[in-house]
């Protein structure tokens, strides 16, 4: 059965992201995944609310983020860019959902993240697919542990 993948990607320099979202697609059918839905969102620092509610009302087996955090005169992007990826991790941790983020920035120029797109994304999808695969090998044999502890 294909793994089924939600991706959240922002509209903030958008023509890079859907440039990752179209290198994505280019390794699911490599990686045996599928691509349920692209959700779009304003941008990185949405990203924690928009996985969160995609968490309470799908049930995908992964979720990649995309988005673009270019460079700045200030600490701005560091901030937002930082706070992201915390509440994402602490969003994977909670719903015990594999996550890929691939958020290219802080300090990246947008000719630079242009260039890390297909890079970026195509790594993202081969992590998304190889977390799940662990975690489900990870998850079956704590059961079997449980059964023979348990004299099953």
């Amino acid at each position: 059965m294909p793994t089924r993948v939600h991706v959240v990607a922002g509209v903030i320099h958008r023509e890079i992201c859907e440039q990752m979202v179209m290198h994505a697609r280019a390794v699911t059918e490599e990686l045996d995944v599928i691509i349920e839905e692209v959700t779009w969102i304003p941008g990185s620092l949405e990203a924690p609310l928009a996985v969160k509610e995609i968490l309470e009302s799908r049930c995908p087996d992964a979720i990649v983020v995309f988005g673009v955090q270019s460079r700045g005169k200030t600490k701005h992007g560091e901030v937002i860019a930082h706070q992201a990826t915390s509440k994402l991790l602490d969003l994977q941790l909670t719903y015990r959902v594999p996550m890929a983020i691939a958020i290219i920035g802080p300090s990246a120029t947008l000719q630079h993240a242009a260039d890390k797109a297909a890079y970026t994304a195509q790594k993202a999808m081969r992590a998304a697919a190889y977390m799940v695969g662990l975690v489900q090998g990870l998850r079956k044999k704590s059961a079997c542990e449980k059964l023979v502890a348990q004299g099953t």
